[in-house]
């Protein structure tokens, strides 16, 4: 049996011990080099060492197929062309599945009785590719793909190995990019992926920029859980989507790209790493990262008591952009204090969104520096998603930004959506003696909060802080009737007690969505959206406000981001991949129906549960009809297979 590439080969020296007698050479061996589609991996040059003996050459066939015959029964080493294989490995896909229990090529090599091996391309190369845009001085190789910097020493192959033929199935090579969709309708896994990029922001790290010379990054890759890392080594570990762990595992929704189109540079960001700032300064942080698509930003939220000052420093300033508009003075001084120190890198931002979608997000605090940020960048398209996020403008600047889409997510009775107070909350303490009078300004806002429902009746005088942004709530299902056995007085007959019943799982609630809604979409959804009751929506969800919930108080518990704002954006995702996947929220949420449908249910509250129900179908017909293309179900898929329900 001879091939193409088999009468081709070359004969680059001979000299082996072992054949001193040619009759002996009988044995052959063959290679079929396929990629994780079971497709293969043709006209790749390659070289077989034969130990102490000569080097055979030749290319690998249209099947994918090297076959060398007349060998001596001693060792072989296989290498290919480096370039070669790096560069026909960039154009071929992931499988969907990751491991080897979902390999083709491994099932097909049990079934005929073939070896297999799954190999990555520095397994086989036979030097260090060329990679576009790589700084090998500071990452070395990337280390999923290569496992030395420096050897390449090929593939070995003796004994038993001889006179059969070997499956060697290349991990392609890729890396793994969020799947992000640049659009003004709400989009789940946006919500998903932001949120994510939100979290990360609170790792801490040293900076470092990976560009400049004689930085070495190799250390930052073996921590865990920073920017850096995520970036540089776990989007380029193919075993397993990109993941992140704060009190919990969060894997990304991600597709795979060619390498060279892979997150780079990923620039974190710390003013206080700065030497010689001013007394009192800001201790904000953040995180920039671009692909050949799009850019991510990322702000981060409250993290220490420098911060908490930001936070109370509730002065409305002029904001300078928007005439007569104000801005809250601890989160602009704090947004600018970035702007001070680190004006060059923020400067690649703007450049580099002239042709890439821009993406900006925080959670808290961050979310703050995400808004504000992105209304300096405003005829860059932003795209914003914040969770948990205090008022930042006045209502001047709200108006003025009302065409910049932003989805401003809010736990139920979240306490920081809550600050500061949408009135007018200037007075002439903040102007008088500096940073005392801010502090007394403050002092005097925090002492007058018992009077701000009286406040909120009055009508509206000055700049009153508002909410930008369409609201996203996570809002706690509960359901109110009459217990019309027993009256709740002695003797009156007409006034019933009252029951109320809490579910325990929360509604996900995106009141806009009916508006942006395409057409085609809303002739398939006719019935559900026509079921969406206006007026309720127009009640809960006052604009330029937080939403008008029942539950009594505020929570700061509600406000964090790993055990709030992350789970609950996840459950919903996995639960509109398949209802099945999250049975705990199943059995609490048929349990809610069941008592809306309760005869002594209180009706205005069962005409208010029921347009939720509804608002979350269309949200999931909104979901499937988004990622309905190829890359999204086999993302989808990943993320399935490696997250499960938080309860």
């Amino acid at each position: 049996m001879q091939t193409e590439q088999n009468k081709t080969f070359q004969t680059v020296q001979y000299n082996d011990p072992y054949c001193t007698d040619c009759s002996k050479r009988q044995a052959w061996i063959e290679f079929m080099l396929v990629d994780e589609q079971n497709a293969p991996v043709a006209g790749i040059s390659y070289s077989l060492m034969i130990y102490g003996g000569e080097t055979r050459q030749g290319r690998s066939g249209k099947d994918g197929l090297i076959r060398v015959e007349n060998l001596p029964l001693t060792s072989v080493i296989l290498k290919t062309d480096a370039q070669e294989l790096a560069d026909e490995m960039e154009l071929r896909p992931l499988r969907e599945g990751r491991g080897p229990e979902h390999s083709e090529a491994k099932a097909l090599a049990a079934l005929n009785d073939h070896s297999y091996r799954y190999v990555v391309i520095g397994e086989l190369c036979d030097r260090a590719p060329e990679i576009q845009k790589w700084n090998y001085a500071a990452f070395g190789l990337p280390r999923y793909h290569f496992k030395s910097e420096t050897d390449f020493p090929g593939i070995r192959f003796s004994g038993k190995d001889f006179n059969r033929r070997h499956m060697i199935e290349i991990c392609p090579f890729r890396a793994w990019s969020l799947i992000l969709n640049h659009t003004r309708t709400y989009d789940l896994v946006n919500a998903y992926n932001l949120a994510l990029m939100a979290l990360l922001s609170y790792c801490n790290e040293i900076m470092r920029d990976p560009d400049a010379e004689g930085t070495d990054m190799r250390p930052v890759l073996d921590e865990k859980n920073t920017v850096s890392s995520f970036f540089y080594h776990a989007c380029f570990d193919l075993s397993v989507p990109p993941s992140f762990e704060d009190g919990a595992r969060f894997y990304a929704v991600t597709t795979d790209v060619p390498f060279r189109e892979r997150y780079r540079p990923a620039i974190f960001l710390d003013s206080s790493q700065v030497r010689d700032t001013a007394t009192l300064e800001h201790k904000r942080r953040m995180f920039f990262v671009e692909n050949n698509t799009h850019i991510i930003v990322s702000w981060r939220g409250t993290d220490g008591k420098r911060d908490l000052m930001t936070d109370v420093s509730y002065k409305p300033v002029p904001y300078s952009r928007v005439e007569n508009a104000k801005a809250h003075y601890g989160f602009l001084d704090a947004y600018e204090c970035m702007g001070r120190y680190f004006k060059d890198q923020l400067g690649r931002i703007p450049d580099a969104a002239t042709d890439k979608q821009l993406f900006l997000c925080g959670h808290s605090l961050g979310g703050a520096g995400a808004l504000l940020h992105a209304a300096d960048l405003k005829n860059k398209n932003p795209l914003v998603y914040t969770y948990g996020m205090p008022r930042v403008f006045t209502r001047t600047a709200v108006v003025a930004f009302r065409d910049l889409p932003h989805f401003r997510h809010i736990n139920d009775a979240d306490a920081v959506t809550s600050v500061p107070s949408d009135t007018n909350m200037d007075s002439w303490l903040f102007e008088a003696w500096g940073w005392f009078g801010i502090a007394l300004g403050t002092a005097w806002t925090i002492a007058s909060a018992p009077t701000l429902p009286v406040q909120k009746a009055l009508p509206d005088f000055g700049e009153v802080y508002w909410h930008h942004g369409q609201p996203v709530a996570f809002f706690d299902a509960r359901q109110i009737g009459e217990d019309r056995a027993h009256p709740a007085g002695k003797g009156n007959s007409t006034v019933h007690a009252r029951w109320r019943f809490d579910s325990g799982f929360k509604f996900y609630l995106v009141p806009g969505i009916r508006e942006d809604l395409s057409d085609t979409l809303k002739e398939q959804q006719e019935y559900l959206i026509s079921s969406v009751d206006k007026n309720v929506l127009g009640e809960t969800f006052p604009q330029y406000t937080n939403p008008a919930l029942d539950t009594v108080g505020m929570s700061f518990v509600a406000h964090s981001m790993s055990d709030q704002y992350m789970r609950i954006i996840s459950n919903q995702v996995i639960r509109q991949i398949n209802e099945k996947n999250t049975p705990e929220q199943n059995r609490k949420r048929t349990d809610f129906i069941s008592r809306i449908d309760s005869t002594d249910a209180y009706p205005p509250n069962v005409a208010r549960n029921n347009t939720f129900l509804h608002m979350e179908s269309v949200l999931g017909e909104l979901f499937r009809y988004q990622h309905s293309n190829n890359s999204s179900k086999t993302a989808l898929t990943r993320f399935e297979e490696n997250t499960r329900e938080f309860i």
